[in-house]
């Protein structure tokens, strides 16, 4: 609408327009500064952008809107203006003029608003994005302290000939496995390696009570297995050798098996036997191979003539570690050539 139009309105017709007017452009505001602000680091200069161009424009539309008041107030004398006599138009005139005068803070101050929200996100951003990078930069510093000990630890091996590690190991596989075609698969070192060896094994056997993909992660399951042999109708032969180090009682011992990170034994491995239903082998430098859960063997299972085909045997091939790591005894997985 022009100006000159205006003077056809009343002014509460007028003053309703300008509302409009200033709702639609608040709008378009908030819509751009927000799209400005999801642009990331390339928003910033557009957020400054739409933050100037719509300032100026709000200013043009107050101005403008002063304009039709003024323009609406000098002209409601006249008579003929839709029975809007002068005497009203000039005595809600300053009404307006008020009015428009007490929205300029409000809009000003949720501008000012707007570009403080902006600053305050960028700063957290900016503080984000340095935690990370010293986050990164002490990660870096620790791997690196790693490699180093790892180098120094390996200097000092060579130096001081082979370790106890490797001369158990040598023993193990000169003396029992490879007469059998056998060799020592590693898994990794914590309190569940008895269980990953014994998960790493069903795989091999294609049993299909764990993940063939990722074996050694259904340690899980292993423990869930044995701890349901350990309190079956079994539990007797098992009971009077727990040894309760860290357990209040058997159950508790049972709980720590299934749910804990402790290390396993002659005792789990005889559960285990049960529970899967095959022999489990065990090969040490310590002495002959130790075979649990005999009962459960098949033809193709015969130990006491080592024909040498282990690969169709259907029994768990483990080996136990006294030195293998500082840590303590250590089982890993026997495999096939």
């Amino acid at each position: 609408m022009s100006e000159e139009d205006c003077i056809s309105e009343t002014l509460s017709e007028l003053q309703a327009r300008h509302r409009k007017e200033m709702k639609a452009f608040e709008g378009q505001k908030r819509a751009a500064i927000k799209n400005a602000k999801s642009r990331g680091k390339k928003g910033k200069a557009a957020l400054k952008d739409a933050e100037f161009k719509y300032d100026g424009l709000e200013r043009d539309i107050r101005e403008r809107h002063q304009r039709e008041v003024e323009m609406l107030s000098g002209d409601g004398g006249e008579d003929g203006q839709d029975g809007v006599v002068g005497t009203e138009i000039a005595a809600d005139t300053d009404a307006a003029k008020e009015t428009v005068a007490e929205t300029r803070p409000e809009r000003s101050d949720r501008a000012t608003s707007d570009e403080e929200n902006a600053r305050e996100e960028e700063s957290r951003q900016e503080a984000r994005r340095r935690a990370q990078q010293k986050k990164l930069k002490k990660k870096n510093a620790r791997r690196q302290r790693e490699l180093e000990r790892e180098k120094r630890i390996e200097e000092e091996n060579a130096q001081a000939g082979p370790s106890r590690r490797e001369l158990e190991v040598e023993a193990m596989q000169k003396l029992y496995l490879s007469p059998r075609g056998l060799n020592v698969q590693e898994v990794e070192a914590d309190g569940n390696c008895l269980y990953r060896a014994v998960g790493v094994q069903c795989a091999r056997l294609g049993m299909d009570i764990v993940d063939g993909t990722k074996p050694e992660r259904s340690y899980g399951k292993i423990r869930g297995i044995c701890a349901d042999v350990l309190l079956g109708s079994n539990r007797s032969e098992y009971e009077p050798f727990a040894e309760y180090d860290d357990a209040n009682d058997y159950e508790d011992y049972v709980e720590k098996v299934r749910s804990s990170s402790t290390w396993g034994g002659q005792l789990e491995l005889r559960a285990l036997s049960e529970g899967l239903k095959r022999p489990i082998v065990v090969f040490s430098a310590e002495g002959p191979p130790l075979v649990m859960g005999k009962e459960f063997a098949v033809e193709s299972d015969r130990t006491e003539d080592d024909d040498g085909d282990w690969a169709n045997k259907s029994m768990l091939l483990l080996s136990f570690h006294r030195h293998y790591y500082a840590l303590g005894e250590h089982y890993n997985s026997v495999v096939p050539k």
